[in-house]
């Protein structure tokens, strides 16, 4: 490891995986600062039934190491182990400090060097990553009456393990995003009973987890050597994913019409009226992947309620309308909060708050020198733009060596600009950084938000 690091990276999860491959590649020293003691990020620490990724792994992993696969959605334990096998493959894992938790990082204007604090000690460097993810720690939970005479359990998949079974427990899993909809085939395999019970309806995509002829063609090139195949593909479903996104956006009512007859079949109409007939428009929220769900519908294996919770009673839950669930354990699939930043920041002596900062290109926040914060986009694979993003950080750490440059900056301002998408964990938080200077699209953006130009930066 190296002692005088140029750059600090918060976080082992992909985006700090990612940023710390492009570091070494030219041959910039760094070291990565890990609160846990494994590396991983979420990969690692949520652990629920089902737990898995709702991108392709094909566009998920990085495009140096891409997975090879006859499955298209990999689990937690595969992208797990797959991260692990990139930082041993590329000799990073050395230059991860674990059990090291940043507590605040401060930026000295007149040295023009980070100096990042933690429960180890200080680390300094010239520029800092952080890719310490967009949760918080600390799952979302929603205060419910009655839950101090509810003779059940109420755990929260953040705290749940797949590894316990509930063969004999009616289980309610509360919730309608990603989580539930992984989550609940499989949870259903090793319960009595299970109901997904939704505060409203989503909409939710079911889908084959084989890939299909031309991915395994093309897998089986890359095998051979013959790498561009894969290439291509990356960019063609990356496409697909932009083209749906803009295009469901724009014709709601195709998008509407779509979603009902993908679940007319399975479930018949009375269900999709019911339970898949949302309040909101496509993709004005992300949209949840199953896999299998529908014939666990249609076994009964899992059960559909659409109701608010009133309140918990010693044997289970009421709804507001006045039904009774039967309830042993109630798993909450309610998500988390949202943290951009998990320590605190300072320019000299001013803490800085991020309150509807300016992000510029998601990979710089205004007033922030010598500070990259890679993020993907909400609608796709986060790896995809947080490669381009980190590559484009690296680019202009280049140019500074280059010109003899000490700090970068841009400009802090307020920008008139909303979230793409408004799930409840987005709206919650009006402070959350504004992103501009993107399309938001990776398909475009790649082509042309990422070409490097000094001019939109402050050198010194």
């Amino acid at each position: 490891m190296h002692s005088h690091p140029t750059a600090i990276i918060v976080g082992s999860g992909i985006t700090g995986i990612g940023a710390a491959y492009y570091l070494k590649q030219r041959h910039i020293p760094y070291v990565i600062l890990e609160a846990k003691p494994d590396l991983g990020g979420v990969w690692n620490c949520q652990r629920w039934h089902g737990a898995r990724c709702d991108s392709d792994i094909l566009k998920y992993s990085f495009s140096f190491k891409p997975v090879l696969a006859d499955r298209r959605l990999q689990d937690r334990a595969e992208i797990h182990a797959y991260l692990r096998s990139v930082a041993q493959d590329f000799h990073l894992a050395e230059h991860i400090r674990f059990n090291t938790a940043v507590t605040r990082a401060v930026f000295d204007t007149k040295q023009k060097q980070w100096t990042v604090h933690t429960n180890g000690g200080t680390f300094s460097a010239q520029f800092l990553f952080n890719g310490n993810g967009y949760f918080a720690d600390k799952p979302f939970v929603p205060s419910f009456a009655g839950t101090a005479q509810f003779a059940g359990e109420i755990v929260h998949t953040s705290d749940l393990d797949a590894s316990r079974t509930f063969p004999d427990k009616h289980v309610v899993l509360v919730g309608s995003g990603s989580t539930a909809i992984c989550c609940a085939p499989v949870l259903s395999q090793v319960s009595k009973s299970l109901v997904l019970l939704q505060r409203s309806p989503s909409y939710i995509f079911e889908t084959d987890n084989k890939v299909g002829r031309l991915t395994r063609l093309c897998q089986n090139l890359h095998r051979r050597g013959i790498t561009f195949p894969v290439t291509l593909l990356r960019g063609g479903l990356q496409f697909k994913d932009d083209l749906i996104f803009v295009g469901f956006r724009r014709f709601p009512r195709v998008a509407k019409w779509f979603f009902r007859q993908h679940w007319l079949k399975a479930v018949g109409p009375e269900t999709v009226r019911k339970h898949f007939s949302p309040r909101y428009n496509p993709w004005e929220q992300r949209i949840p992947v199953a896999i299998g769900l529908k014939d666990k519908i249609r076994s009964q294996q899992v059960r559909l309620k659409t109701g608010e919770i009133d309140r918990f009673t010693p044997s289970g839950i009421v709804l507001k309308n006045g039904e009774s669930l039967p309830c042993d354990v109630c798993v909450l699939a309610t998500g988390f909060d949202l943290n951009f930043l998990k320590f605190d920041l300072f320019v000299d002596a001013e803490r800085i708050s991020i309150d509807q900062i300016n992000f510029f290109k998601g990979i710089m926040m205004g007033g922030l020198p010598n500070y990259f914060q890679p993020v993907g986009v909400w609608h796709s694979a986060w790896t995809h733009r947080s490669e381009s993003v980190t590559k484009y950080a690296i680019k202009i750490m280049q140019h500074m060596q280059t010109n003899g440059f000490g700090m970068v900056t841009v400009a802090r301002k307020r920008v008139p600009t909303f979230p793409s998408i408004t799930p409840n964990y987005i709206t919650r938080h009006a402070e959350l950084p504004r992103l501009y200077g993107s399309f938001e699209l990776p398909t475009l953006d790649k082509l042309f938000s990422y070409r490097f130009s000094p001019r939109q930066f402050r050198f010194s």
